[in-house]
């Protein structure tokens, strides 16, 4: 079975670089499955031809930074949120997008990871930073990232 691309949506800023550093550590220790990508125009064309994806982004803070949630889109609990992204064209639009051109993967696995800041050159919060470790190791011991909450 070919494992997921994992796909990391960020930018520059703060915790959104969370699903670039998640690349980064799987690039680093010889993943050859996995991308970074900016914005929803790239996230779609990174999807392309693909079966099974993995999308991390940074979410908005709320209470626990370096908090992971898990979607499997279609996700309700996704859709129905009002947009809120760094990224021109944001992750929810550019599923839908994908889901009306018929290039959405058979499985697409969205781990949010809630982060502290987006200030513009800041570093990954140190609870940022451990969750990305963390998900990365346990994305090369397991083949995926599972389905749980990692506090």
């Amino acid at each position: 079975m070919t494992r997921p691309l994992v796909i990391g949506l960020g930018s520059p800023h703060g915790d959104d670089r969370a699903g670039w550093a998640i690349v980064d550590r799987l690039e680093a220790q010889g993943d050859t499955r996995a991308r970074r990508v900016c914005d929803g125009v790239e996230l779609l064309a990174a999807l392309e031809g693909q079966d099974d994806v993995v999308i991390v982004d940074a979410s908005a803070p709320v209470d626990t930074p370096g908090r992971v949630r898990v979607f499997v889109w279609p996700c309700p609990e996704l859709a129905g949120m009002r947009a809120w992204s760094t990224h021109g064209l944001g992750l929810v639009d550019a599923l839908r997008l994908a889901e009306a051109l018929g290039q959405l993967p058979k499985r697409t696995t969205i781990v949010a990871i809630e982060g502290e800041t987006a200030r513009a050159g800041a570093p990954l919060s140190e609870a940022v930073a451990r969750t990305v470790s963390d998900l990365a190791d346990q994305h090369v011991a397991a083949g995926k990232i599972e389905s749980r909450t990692h506090e």
